[in-house]
């Protein structure tokens, strides 16, 4: 088995230690600056209450215990406790703050990035999984959420201790304090080789996690025909290859932990060692007092404390890295190309629309060169209905793709009352434009918000438009009306009420073009005759085009276009077709030779 054919890789390439991704993430704690500053000021308070410690104990040591002076003992015990109790305060203070920081900078990606989804073209939907768009808004947002709440500002206290460490190590002696550094050089060789390893290891891990995620979404929403075709088992099968190659990468990251923490406790531990040794020495020949062999033996192993800390990080902030990259990667994908209008005069009033609509020599191709509109010119003029008909494959919704902007063409030119299309915001065009496809996409929710999407209107306006349609025995046939739940993608409902609320929105935007696609196909023939009667009400005085297979829906058409490969090869009125014994024609007695097989 060949992963290749199962599995659908991440293209977030592999790079180093970035920069730019430091500084974007960056740019969102200064969006909060007072928390930052709040934040920066605790970690200097705790770092000094923190240093403070060690050298009191040693004080007492030498001043209190050394020369039997009890006063001075109880007064660094108080101080000792008050200082304890002090940095307890400013860590249950910090701990709130950092989180506090991490869930709004969170909060503000995930809305940017959510944003920025809702602006990208069809086309990169239809290259990239929903599984691995989800993995960015979820699992990738969270691990940056834990870089910020529990990782930047820690780790900027470990380094001030750190610091704050090493002065006083050398302000209390020079000779111990530079024989304890002689281990920061090993430390860093070891960080160095096992943090590259890790990296690495930690982006493979988030992409394989896309896949995951992607091919659930993929089996989850196709259970039906897995389940119709019985591929459980078969799927299982796929999934636990994905998931094993999941579980390799993981154990890799692990086994890279699990031997770069105790190299770290051994090169602290011989540290420790040394200083004991050559400390001790030192106080038997008397060149060194007993309180300071103690708070330097004090610091030195609190020097590790933040070491260790931030060895700890260093797992956060892998991947957190690795997650950023794919975070910012998704949002340097190009978003559809707008165009400002600079000339006033083109601006276009919904009310002042007509909708004429003329492409000229229009060449279109999903994939690069592999067109799928030919040199496309035909003309529909403002109120005409015209239908589009082919075989599959044709070309038929590649025309109302490109004119809703969903895909830009390559060559050639559609204009919309002599307006090119291009100079048009998508927002605008689609607001003059309404489309009716043959899948409706219905969201979880009730039947109100269905049809109105969220639109504040008044229940009897509602009613009132859905009636004038004759679409109430749809509604009728719903237990709770308008307040009717409405599952996932419309499940619970059957083809032609899922047709009722999609013309029920359009009429609602009152669009001044009408595109319907395949509206009436796999439905019932009292909900056709509904839907039909609907779509006459909703075409009347508008330019529409309707894309139809079904030849009957299309008979009242002022204009039939026949499409072939790509290319218009005929265009006239229904009699006018069928006189020319063309493509028209021979669909045509093709669906009259099924109609009357259907009768018998």
């Amino acid at each position: 088995m060949q992963k290749a054919n199962y599995f659908s890789d991440d293209g977030t390439p592999a790079r180093g230690f970035d920069r730019v991704v430091i500084r974007k993430l960056s740019s969102y704690i200064v969006r909060y600056k007072a928390l930052g500053i709040l934040s920066l000021v605790i970690v200097v308070a705790a770092t000094i209450l923190f240093l403070m410690g060690p050298y009191l104990f040693g004080y007492a040591i030498d001043h209190g215990i050394g020369k039997g002076n009890l006063p001075l003992l109880y007064k660094m015990a108080i101080v000792l406790f008050g200082i304890k109790t002090a940095r307890l305060l400013l860590i249950v203070i910090q701990s709130y703050n950092l989180q506090l920081i991490g869930q709004k900078v969170t909060m503000d990606m995930r809305m940017e990035l959510f944003h920025h989804i809702q602006s990208l073209p069809v086309s990169f939907f239809d290259k990239n999984p929903v599984g691995r768009t989800v993995t960015r808004l979820t699992n990738d947002i969270a691990s940056i959420s834990e870089l910020f709440s529990a990782g930047v500002i820690t780790v900027i206290g470990d380094i001030f201790i750190i610091i704050g460490i090493v002065v006083a190590m050398f302000l209390l002696n020079v000779k111990l304090g530079l024989l304890s550094l002689v281990a920061f050089p090993i430390m860093i060789l070891i960080t160095c080789w096992f943090g590259t390893r890790m990296k690495h290891s930690f982006r493979e891990i988030r992409r394989k996690l896309a896949r995951i995620n992607s091919y659930l979404n993929e089996n989850i929403t196709g259970m039906k025909v897995i389940q119709l075709f019985n591929r459980e088992r078969k799927n299982y099968e796929i999934f636990g290859e994905i998931n094993d190659d999941y579980l390799n990468d993981q154990t890799k990251y692990i086994r890279y932990f699990a031997i770069f923490q105790p190299s770290i406790h051994m090169v602290s531990g011989f540290t420790i060692a040394i200083i004991l040794w050559y400390g001790g020495m030192r106080y038997l020949h008397g060149s060194l007092t007993l309180g300071v062999l103690v708070t330097f033996l004090a610091y030195i192993q609190n020097l590790f404390d933040p070491i260790r800390d931030i060895i700890e990080k260093y797992n956060i902030f892998q991947g957190a890295i690795a997650s950023s990259e794919r975070v910012f990667g998704l949002m340097e994908e190009l978003q559809e190309p707008d165009y400002i209008i600079s000339n006033p005069q083109k601006e276009i009033s919904k009310r002042k629309f007509k909708g004429e609509i003329v492409f000229r020599n229009v060449w279109f191709a999903y994939n690069e060169n592999d067109f799928v509109l030919k040199n496309i010119s035909f003309q529909i003029k403002h109120g005409q209905s015209v239908a589009l008909v082919g075989v599959t494959g044709s070309g038929k919704t590649s025309v109302a793709n490109v004119l809703t902007r969903f895909y830009e063409i390559q060559k050639g030119t559609i204009f919309i009352d002599g307006i090119d299309i291009t100079k048009i915001e998508k927002i605008g065009l689609r607001y003059l434009i309404g489309y009716v496809t043959q899948d409706v996409f219905l969201f979880a929710g009730t039947l109100r918000e269905n049809i109105t999407l969220f639109r504040h209107m008044k229940d009897t306006e509602l009613l009132s438009i859905i009636n004038s349609l004759g679409l109430m025995p749809f509604v009728n046939r719903m237990n709770d009306g308008l307040d009717t739940k409405i599952s996932e993608r419309g499940t619970n409902l059957s083809v032609g009420e899922r047709q009722f609320i999609s013309l029920s929105r359009i009429i609602l935007y009152d669009p001044q073009v009408i595109i319907l696609d395949e509206a009436t196909s796999s439905m019932d023939t009292i909900s056709e005759v509904l839907i039909q009667e609907a779509i006459h009400k909703i075409t009347k005085g508008k330019t529409s085009i309707l894309i139809a297979h079904r030849l009957s829906t299309i008979l009242h058409c002022d204009k039939i276009i026949g499409l072939s490969k790509g290319e218009v090869i005929e265009e006239g009125t229904h009699e006018e077709l069928l006189k020319k014994d063309g493509l028209y024609s021979q669909l045509y007695k093709l669906y009259m030779k099924e109609e009357l097989m259907g009768y018998c």
